[in-house]
């Protein structure tokens, strides 16, 4: 009885190592060399073909509370078109938010904002998803995607909220 005790007390003791992983995804947020808060496309290169759709969500790491956004996008008009915007994670709340989008050949600007309610007037921050640009292809070739001078984060008493680092992008058309 004393030597099963023994086995078994080092069998759970040798089965109880902590696992080790490799944290090498070059999507994963920590990877990109970015200094937060910063704002990034992911995925941040797509590969596709001509005629095909793909989508690219707009990235927010590490952001502060925020109430509203003007995520001012630069992509090639030639290469892709927008088809639609849908708000992401970040600025949802008990109710859905508020999102505008204009559509200028090559540039896009997207107005979310967050819909207060009784318990709140600005998102918790973090990392989540602002939105999701769908485009498709109408060209070959690479379209880089930036974002322009004009994107600001909005707090609740309208001040804004700095951004470091701003990730590119690209689609690339084959």
């Amino acid at each position: 009885m004393g030597l099963l005790k023994i086995l078994v007390f080092l069998l759970l003791l040798n089965s109880c190592q902590e696992a080790e992983y490799v944290l090498d995804n070059p999507y994963d947020p920590e990877n990109l060399d970015l200094r937060p808060p910063a704002l990034f496309f992911h995925p941040s290169g797509i590969l596709t073909d001509l005629n095909s759709s793909i989508s690219v969500e707009l990235y927010g790491l590490e952001l502060e509370p925020a109430a509203a956004a003007h995520l001012d996008i630069r992509y090639d008009w030639g290469s892709v078109t927008v088809d639609s915007v849908t708000p992401g994670p970040f600025f949802a709340g008990k109710n859905n938010p508020m999102e505008i989008t204009v559509d200028e050949q090559g540039i896009l600007n997207i107005y979310i904002y967050y819909l207060p309610d009784l318990q709140s007037d600005e998102n918790e921050g973090g990392t989540l998803s602002l939105a999701t640009v769908y485009f498709s292809t109408v060209s070959t070739g690479q379209s880089e995607l930036l974002y322009g001078s004009n994107t600001t984060i909005v707090d609740s008493k309208n001040d804004s909220i700095r951004i470091k680092d701003f990730g590119k992008g690209y689609i690339s058309v084959e």
